[in-house]
Parts: C-alpha cells; structure tokens; sequence
C-alpha cells in the first residue's frame, strides 16, 4: 500500500516532500491511513480536526483522540468547534451541506494564515462511486457522471487509488487505531443509504464494481469533455453576454436537436436544477410563455420575447428610497448619476441624460426603483401615461423594468432614468437656471 501510494503521488504529480501540507483529519479510517501513510513517506503535514458539536461526549472523545494522534507522529494540530446547528438554521441548509461549508471554509483560512501548499482530504474509490449515485438520484447531465480529480487546484486526494476494504485492510495490518463515527452508520442520511444497502447489492453483482466504475468514469469525462466543447461552440452563435447579463435566442435555440443539453451546460454554473432546464424547454418549445420565470439560489431566468436572459440575483432592495439633498450629493447613490448648473439650454439628446429648469424647489430629490402605479407625462405627450405601458411600448424586458430607476421631486418623476424625463421639467422661455442631470460611467 506504501508502495502503491508513493508512485501514485509522483505518476499524477500530486505533491512534493517540500510542500507544507494540511490534512482535514476526522480520526477515522481513512484520515488515519492517510496520516499513517504521510508520515512514513516522509511529506510535511499538519493535522486539521472540526469539531461539529452534533454527537455529545463522542465528539469530544474524537477531538481528543485526534490530538494525540498528532502528537504521536511529533506534528501540529489544529482544532475549531463548530454550532453546526445554529448555523445550519440561519443559513436554511441540511447539516451535511453546512459541515461542508464550514470546515472546507476553516481549511482555505488556515492554508492563507499558515502559508500551506495543499489541503488534503482522505476520499477515497468507493466516496466517487457514492457521488456518482447522489449525482443520479438528484438528476444530473453527463458531468454528474464523473467524479472528484486527485488533484483541484489547492485540494489533493491522494487516496482516491484505494478502496475502502484496501485502506481497512492496511490498517488492521499495521495496527492503527482509529474512532468509529456512528453517524456513519445511520442510513437516514442519502450517501449512508447508498454505501450500506445500495453498493453492497451492487458488489454481489460485481465484486469489482470500484474497478468498473474508474474505468467508465474515464470514458464519460472524455464524453462530457465534447459536450463541453460542442456546448461552448454552441454558445458563441446562439448566445451573448452584456452588461452581466446572459442572452440566449430563443429562435436559434429551437433549431438545435440537443437543445436541452445546451441549456444545461450554460445553465448549471449558474445553480440551476436539471428539473428547471426541462421545464424550460417544454415552455420554449410549446407555447413560450413570455414573462416565466425561474430562479436557483444564485441567478434569476426569465422568457422574454425574443431571449431568455439570465441575471444575478439582485442584492440591492428594490423598497429602498436615496434621498438627494443637493447637486454634490450623490456618493451614497447606487448609480452614478452627476448634477450640473449649466448655462446650455437646448434640450439633451442623449439618452443617459437630460436639462431641466432648476428651481429652488428641485430639491431634496428621490431615487427609487419604480413599482405598480406609477405614472408621468412623458416629454413631448400632453396626458399622462402609466409607467407599466411606457415599457410596454419601449419594449422592456421584465429585467429591464425591474432595473429602471425613477428620480422624483415632491413625489412628482422628473425622469425614468435612461429613458424619459417628464414633460413638466422641460426647459421654457420663463427657465431662469439650468441644471444638466447624466448617467457617469
């Protein structure tokens, strides 16, 4: 196993005996081998243990068998604790996904703090295989279909050559000492399942299902590496990208008989469901509903009439009123806008600005995103116009609309910014001051 573990590192390149490295370290199994494994070979290492505070006293016995684990082979330990619980209710996440997110976020802080090379991790043959099933129950394309590299960018798995019976089998051989967690055992959890009642069926089936699956898996990340390819080919006709917004054709898109794939390899990045890319292609291809919307806990997706456009979630609060006491104060606004006296009085052409008669009542001015009702009276019009049929005219998309701000004075719009000021503030023969208003970039 030694052996086996040693030319694998230097086949795939993995380390080298100068690199500082931190070992995430659970005091089971696998974390021990890996140690064990480290340590004999000669390579730097310091240990990493979370404490979840999740199972009580055994926690803690963990966290102390850990501990002198590291003082047993003479290298530094480290150790957090964690309120997993608390954490995972404010961030509205499963214990799992929070466990990951914390130590993996504890383990990139100390690798800055501490000037480590890589941070490893003990995963092993049998944890892809595991994944591969997770990523089919929960619907996956052909990238589901892979699993974790050896090597991704700071994170090493110097394991994933062995099974889980190769490493207990080392371990017994040479004696190791290692902790049971009983979670692992509990079969409520998905991957549980999986590994105690779905992969043991499997192996009476095929005893070398691991071997089986390296070797699939490498024919299906050659295939995903096409799709790739094709997809990216694909994305550079039907698709553009402006002002952080991605625009996919809708009338392109439906020419291409892989239409769906497409749309999952420019669409999962962005953390939406493969549930979601199929109802979107059933709406595109019958009655493309303009104006659905679909969202994933990252970007927001909506059919528009000739694209689908694709956003990041707003963080800015839609509710929120900038009051504008003067001409310089403009610093704390969310957009740029820039205030002027001038003595130029001809109206402004420019879309991203406009000339207004100042008045000693112009101020404190307003900046607000424009919400249901709103009206003005649009230059050059004599009634007013409801602000919902303005867009409707200019043919505004629903991410458009949402992004239009409204700058008022005396809960009276001056200008829907970027499209129209208001006939009321146009300049006249009486105008005394001028004052130019712009967008800056």
């Amino acid at each position: 196993m030694l052996k086996r573990f040693e030319v694998n590192i230097n086949k795939n390149t993995l380390l080298n005996k100068t690199d500082k490295l931190l070992l995430a370290f659970s005091g089971g199994v696998d974390s021990v081998v890996l140690a064990d494994l480290l340590h004999k070979a000669g390579y730097n290492i310091e240990l990493a243990h979370c404490n979840f505070q999740l199972r009580g006293q055994e926690a803690k016995d963990d966290t102390a068998f850990c501990e002198n684990f590291a003082k047993s082979i003479n290298t530094k330990f480290h150790v957090i604790y964690f309120d997993t619980k608390a954490y995972a209710a404010e961030h509205k996440l499963s214990i799992q996904m929070t466990a990951r997110e914390l130590r993996y976020n504890w383990f990139k802080s100390l690798k800055a703090e501490h000037s480590f090379d890589f941070i490893l991790t003990a995963h092993h043959a049998n944890d892809n295989v595991e994944t591969v099933f997770v990523n089919l129950i929960r619907g996956t394309g052909i990238k589901g279909l892979q699993w974790d590299s050896e090597k991704q960018n700071d994170i090493v798995r110097p394991l994933l050559f062995a099974t889980k019976d190769e490493i207990k089998d080392y371990a017994i051989k040479n004696k190791l000492v290692f902790r049971e967690d009983s979670s692992n055992q509990e079969i409520k959890y998905k991957r549980n399942f999986i590994r105690h009642q779905i992969i043991p069926e499997l192996k009476k089936l095929n005893p070398a299902l691991e071997e089986t699956f390296t070797t699939s898996i490498q024919f299906f990340k050659q295939s995903a590496d096409i799709v790739a390819e094709f997809a990216q080919l694909k994305f550079k006709s039907i698709c553009k990208e402006e002002n952080s917004q991605l625009f996919i054709d809708i009338n392109l898109l439906l020419q291409e008989a892989q239409k769906e794939t497409l749309l999952f390899e420019w669409l999962y990045r962005k953390n939406f469901k493969t549930s979601q890319i199929q109802q979107l292609t059933e709406v595109l291809m019958t009655d493309k509903q303009v104006g659905k919307q679909f969202s994933s806990s990252t970007h927001q997706l909506v059919v528009d009439r000739k694209y689908v456009i694709v956003q990041s979630l707003e963080k800015e609060s839609s509710e929120k009123v900038f009051v504008i006491k003067s001409i310089s104060d403009t610093a704390h606004l969310p957009i740029k806008l820039n205030f002027e006296e001038t003595s130029h009085r001809e109206f402004s052409k420019v879309k991203n600005e406009i000339t207004i008669a100042f008045s000693d009542n112009l101020f404190p001015l307003t900046l607000r995103k424009w919400k249901q009702g709103d009206k003005f009276k649009p230059l050059g019009l004599n009634g007013f116009k409801k602000l919902s049929d303005f867009f409707k005219d200019q043919k505004l998309s629903l991410f458009e609309k949402e992004a239009t701000w409204i700058l008022e004075s005396k809960e009276h719009i001056v200008w829907v910014v970027g499209y129209r000021m208001d006939d009321r503030c146009k300049l006249t023969d009486e105008t005394e001051k001028v004052i130019k208003i712009k967008i800056s970039i």
